[in-house]
Order: structure tokens, then C-alpha cells, then sequence
């Protein structure tokens, strides 16, 4: 269809731009509203609108930071720009279907839909160890899925004996708003739950279901990484909420709420120690998003206005932030020709603008001020303080200051000192292109939320957080 990589990039930017347009539009509609119903199978309210903005966000960053990037991709009959753009726009469709879905059985196939894609992509070099990577991926997401089919289930014989009808036993409309009637199978929603929460939380990496996520980010593209990490598991987060308030409205938030601060808690710990003895950057960020999915995770468990409003806020600010250093990892691993951190010392010299930008990345993503991670995960301690959660307080503060220590070791190790590769070629191309547009707008971003939130994104933080209360 196209006939050069020129072509290919500026048709796939012009099209993502109407698509985030698009999605722009959607929300503005959606926040008018408070709810939207397009249809038997998809409707729309606030949460929907956050997750939508957050993915809009993310891909717009992706799309640009790959105009760049897709010039490394090498020459081949798989690996092609036309490739690369076709499945990350598929990609990014099964995840809006995911969020827009209205049907619980929909949602499951559209997540599938996810894996399906993502799976193309993590092994689009097509080396021997992206294909493996690819197939972990794919293997491990499907059993997963598996356990959330089976839950999605019960979750349906549970609505079905209660007494709702076939038909609208899987819409999550009118199982969030069948408490009492649902409150009649306390075994099986428990039942369902749990293997909800195994299943998608494979997908969104908790510990022990994260075994996919180190491989598959080591070997996808960075644009692709960004996407994983910053994308696809918000997706699955975003369908635990949506089944947590189905439960919660039923039975009470106490059995869900529990598992959830079971599984956070233990990725969190896990996670930070796993960090200590990585040594690949890829991997490192990797377990970065397990440790932030095990804080989202908490902050969900612990419930309560700031609770919630911190896990929430913390998948977009930890969206911008491992967006951030995925595209800089990106950046050594093309220009450097690796990523495994005993081969990048003085990185600093070597890559300075990156260097600079990793830095950045590194305050942000350990939760210093004044970047926006520590406001969400502030957040998310005052509420276990005001619950007086003190071994989830006790967790995670001891887990961040883990992870801390881990990420400044690893990155002391590589930033000073003396580089003995060749500096010509990277020079030049380390404070060029659109790349470093994106990485900027990242760093703004988490800035911006650090100081203070802007008001629009305030009210629709507000008014997710009440569709979940």
C-alpha cells in the first residue's frame, strides 16, 4: 500500500491525531452526559472517560516518539513500518472496545482481542528471543484469560439465579445496580472474583501471574513497551474495577477489597526486590510496572475517597512516567545497540540529552516531588493512615524505599564514568527528532500534576471516582 516508510509514518500520524481528536470528542460527549449507551453491547460514563483520556494521551506520545524510531526497524517481509502501524492502530482498537464495552462477555472477547495484537508486536523483530517472548506472552494471557472466562461465568449463574434475566445477566449496568438481588449468591460472586482476579491479573502483571511481562518488554520495540506498559494493563485494571463494584455493591467491599491488598502488597514487595538483581534496563522498568500495578492494586484495596482517586490518578501518572523511560531506554538500545546495563557506563557522556531525560524519568517514577506520582501515591498513604492500615502503610513505604535505592544503584552504574563507545554517530542524533518532543511532553506532564492537578482532569477524576462509589 505504501511504497515508502515515509508514507507509512505520516498516513499512521495523521491518523492517530484524528483518532485521539476522536476520543477527545468522545469524552467531552461522555462528561456532558455523565452516561453514554450506544447499543446493547457498548456504554460509556465517567471511569470510561478517564481510561479513555489516559489511552488517548499515551498513544499520541507512541505515535510520534515511532515516526522516529520506525527508521531502526530493519528492512524485511514481517518487520515493516506498514506492520508496525496496522497492529499497534489494532492494538489500540481493542482496547477502546474494552472500555467501551457494556457487555462483560464482550469485554472478555475484546480483551482477548488485546493479546492478539500485543502478542504480534512483542515479537515484531522476529529474532529468535522476541518470537519466544512472543509466544510467553501469548501462552501465559490466554490460560489467564481462561480463569476470567471462567469467572465472567459464574459471574452470569450468579445473576441468573438471583433472578435477572439471560439477557441482560452480563451487562455490568444492570449487575452494578442488582446488589440485593445479587446479594442471594455470596458463594459464587466470591467464586467468580477470584478467578477474575486471576485471570486479568495476569494481564495486568500481579504477582506470581507476572512471569510474561520482564520477557515481553526486553524484546518488543520501545514505542510497543510504552503501549504494554502504560496501555494495556490500565485496560485490565479498568475491567477488575468494574467487576470489584459489582461485588462490592452486592456482598460488601471486604472480600474483594482484601485480595486486591493481598496481591498489591505482594507485587509490590516482590517486584522491588526483583529490581535489585536486574541487569537489563528493559527488565528494570519491567518490574517497575509490576511494583506500580501492586500500588494501583492497594490503593484500589484500601477504598475511600483518596484511596481510589490515588489509584486512579496513578495509572495515568505512572502512564507518563514509564512512557518517559521507555521511549529513553529506547533511545540507548538504538543508539548504544544494547540495553544490558554492564555495557552502558558513561552513559551520561555518551547520550547526554537521553541521559538527562532518564534522570527525569528516575525522580518521577520512585515517587518524588515534584513530579505527579508523588501526589497519587501520597494519596493512596493517607488513606491507609486515616484507616490506619499500618501493614499496607508499612508495605508499601518500605517497598518504595526499595525500589529507590535499587533504581539509583542501577543507574549510578551507568551514567558516569568514561564510555568506550564510539561517541560520533550518537552525538548528532541524541538532540534530534520528534522523540525528544515526546519525552519532553512527558516530563511537562508529570510536572504539571506534581504542582497541581489541572481542573478538567480534576472533575473527571471526581466524577470517576463517584461512578465507583
Amino acid at each position: 500500500m505504501f511504497k515508502s516508510r515515509r508514507a507509512a509514518t505520516s498516513f499512521a500520524l495523521g491518523a492517530g491525531i484524528l483518532e485521539v481528536l476522536a476520543l477527545a470528542l468522545a469524552v467531552w460527549r461522555i462528561s456532558r452526559t455523565s452516561s453514554l449507551e450506544l447499543g446493547k453491547y457498548l456504554r460509556a460514563d465517567s471511569l470510561t472517560a478517564f481510561f479513555l483520556v489516559n489511552l488517548g494521551a499515551v498513544f499520541f506520545l507512541v505515535l510520534l516518539y515511532s515516526t522516529s524510531y520506525i527508521r531502526h526497524i530493519p528492512a524485511g517481509r514481517f518487520s515493516s513500518p506498514r506492520w508496525f502501524y496496522s497492529l499497534l492502530f489494532l492494538f489500540l482498537f481493542s482496547i477502546i472496545a474494552v472500555y467501551l464495552a457494556g457487555n462483560l462477555g464482550f469485554l472478555w472477547i475484546m480483551m482477548e482481542a488485546t493479546t492478539l495484537a500485543s502478542a504480534l508486536l512483542v515479537g515484531f523483530y522476529n529474532t529468535e528471543g522476541a518470537v519466544e517472548a512472543g509466544w510467553k506472552y501469548l501462552i501465559v494471557c490466554t490460560v489467564g484469560l481462561a480463569f476470567a472466562l471462567f469467572g465472567t461465568i459464574v459471574f452470569y449463574v450468579a445473576a441468573v439465579h438471583a433472578g435477572l434475566q439471560p439477557e441482560m445477566a452480563l451487562q455490568w449496568y444492570a449487575l452494578a445496580h442488582a446488589g440485593k438481588m445479587l446479594a442471594n449468591s455470596p458463594a459464587l460472586l466470591k467464586l467468580g472474583f477470584i478467578f477474575l482476579l486471576v485471570g486479568y491479573g495476569t494481564k495486568i502483571g500481579l504477582v506470581p501471574m507476572h512471569s510474561w511481562l520482564p520477557d515481553a518488554h526486553a524484546e518488543a520495540p520501545s514505542p510497543v513497551s510504552a503501549m504494554l506498559s502504560a496501555a494495556l494493563l490500565n485496560c485490565a485494571v479498568y475491567a477488575l474495577i468494574r467487576y470489584d463494584a459489582i461485588t462490592s455493591n452486592a456482598i460488601g467491599a471486604t472480600f474483594s477489597h482484601r485480595l486486591f491488598i493481598f496481591f498489591g502488597a505482594a507485587s509490590v514487595f516482590v517486584a522491588g526486590l526483583l529490581m535489585i538483581v536486574q541487569k537489563d534496563l528493559k527488565r528494570l522498568l519491567a518490574y517497575s510496572s509490576v511494583e506500580h500495578m501492586g500500588i494501583i492494586a492497594t490503593g484500589l484495596g484500601l477504598g475511600g475517597f483518596f484511596g481510589i482517586y490515588g489509584a486512579l490518578l496513578h495509572t495515568f501518572t505512572h502512564s507518563m512516567a514509564k512512557s518517559l523511560l521507555f521511549f529513553g531506554a529506547g533511545q540507548v538500545r538504538e543508539m548504544v545497540g544494547t540495553s544490558k546495563i554492564s555495557m552502558l557506563k558513561g552513559l551520561a557522556r555518551q547520550l547526554p540529552w537521553t541521559s538527562a531525560a532518564l534522570v527525569v524519568g528516575l525522580i518521577a517514577i520512585v515517587g518524588l516531588p515534584p513530579f505527579g506520582l508523588f501526589v497519587s501515591e501520597f494519596s493512596i498513604l493517607r488513606e491507609a493512615f486515616s484507616q490506619r492500615h499500618w501493614l499496607a502503610a508499612l508495605v508499601l513505604l518500605t517497598t518504595l524505599s526499595i525500589v529507590f535505592a535499587a533504581m539509583t544503584f542501577h543507574f549510578l552504574k551507568v551514567l558516569p564514568g568514561s564510555s568506550q563507545m564510539a561517541e560520533s554517530k550518537t552525538a548528532v542524533s541524541d538532540r534530534k527528532g520528534p522523540e525528544f518532543v515526546a519525552m519532553g511532553i512527558c516530563v511537562a506532564v508529570l510536572i504539571t500534576l506534581g504542582l497541581s492537578i489541572p481542573a478538567p482532569l480534576n472533575y473527571l477524576l471526581k466524577a470517576a471516582v463517584a461512578v465507583l462509589q
